[in-house]
């Protein structure tokens, strides 16, 4: 007798046949693999750093002698093209100026190199635009010096020492721009944190000699000169009631601050024309009209340290200083 045990096989039979029976399978066609050829990537230009005849370096500071260097620029540029870079020589009026142009010019195409005053270097350290190469420097009596200090001057009838004792007084200094009498006080206030607004009133007078006058004679409380201006007093008169106060480390005269994405093929072949220059005596007017009284010599890793330990202590944000 049937039952569905029995038609298990036979159907499976059934189906086997069926599907041998029926049509064959599409079996899909071979082709060939193709090598894709690769797709050339855009042209990208290698930025080239300043200091060609296409691009030259620019090199900025104010001259000693605005009109002289004017007369002497191309000189200058004929002088340091001996050191393989081509440079552009810009002058600037001011420290504003100077400092703008470096910080706004910190790539390798682009690159600026300033001389800067003393301030001007902190700025330019403070804003990350670029390291000293070299420094300006001063022969005095056969000692090398590469800043002033600045020494504070108080009446003695006040017997003290601190910048508190312009609390309520009278504080001379030569002007709103003077870096000695009145933008380093500034930084002692900052210092011992003291607001300026405690000075009661500021006198501008002529010159470092009035200052050390007017202090003497209790006109003024106290001001600031150089130090080496009080050497020459050591043996006068004009010091009779006048206490030497505090003393700041040498504030330098000026740096060559060159930025970081300057390479060193461009900027040590510069810094030696520039050393071997002021070497050279026939290159010393020529020198003066953009320096002055000052020679060109490498850092001096000391006086730099001392002076940004200096500003360091004042907690005064350099970052965001601008002078005029």
């Amino acid at each position: 007798m049937w039952n569905r045990w029995h038609l298990i096989p036979l159907v499976s039979f059934m189906l086997l046949i069926a599907s041998a029976c029926g049509p064959a399978a599409v079996q899909p066609t071979l082709r060939p693999t193709v090598t894709p050829f690769s797709t050339p990537l855009p042209w990208i230009n290698t930025p080239v750093a300043a200091g060609t005849a296409s691009n030259p370096l620019r090199m900025v500071l104010i001259p000693a002698d605005f009109e002289a260097a004017q007369e002497r620029a191309s000189d200058f540029e004929t002088l340091l093209s001996a050191s393989g870079v081509t440079v552009d020589l810009e002058l600037a009026e001011s420290q504003a100026d100077v400092i703008r142009l470096l910080c706004e010019n910190t790539s390798a195409e682009e690159a600026v190199v300033a001389w800067v005053d003393g301030l001007g270097y902190a700025s330019a350290r403070a804003n990350l635009c670029g390291e000293a190469a070299l420094m300006l420097s001063s022969d005095q009596t056969g000692d090398l010096h590469f800043g002033e200090q600045a020494q504070f001057i108080v009446n003695d009838e006040f017997g003290t020492e601190s910048v508190g004792v312009l609390e309520g007084r009278t504080l001379c200094r030569l002007g709103y721009e003077d870096v000695i009498s009145w933008l380093v006080p500034q930084l002692w206030f900052a210092q011992d944190a003291y607001d300026v607004a405690i000075i009661d009133d500021i006198e501008d007078v002529e010159d470092y000699a009035a200052i050390v006058t007017d202090v003497a004679a209790g006109r003024c409380a106290a001001g600031t000169v150089p130090a080496s201006y009080i050497e020459t007093l050591e043996d006068d008169e004009a010091l009779s009631g006048v206490d030497l106060a505090r003393i700041s480390p040498p504030i330098p005269y000026g740096v060559l601050v060159v930025p970081p994405g300057l390479p060193a093929e461009r900027r040590d072949p510069l810094v030696s024309v520039l050393v071997s220059a002021a070497s050279n005596n026939e290159r010393a007017d020529l020198l003066a009209a953009f320096f002055g009284e000052y020679s060109i010599e490498a850092v001096d890793e000391e006086v730099l340290t001392a002076f940004n330990d200096f500003i360091a202590a004042t907690g005064f944000n350099f970052s965001q200083a601008s002078r005029s």
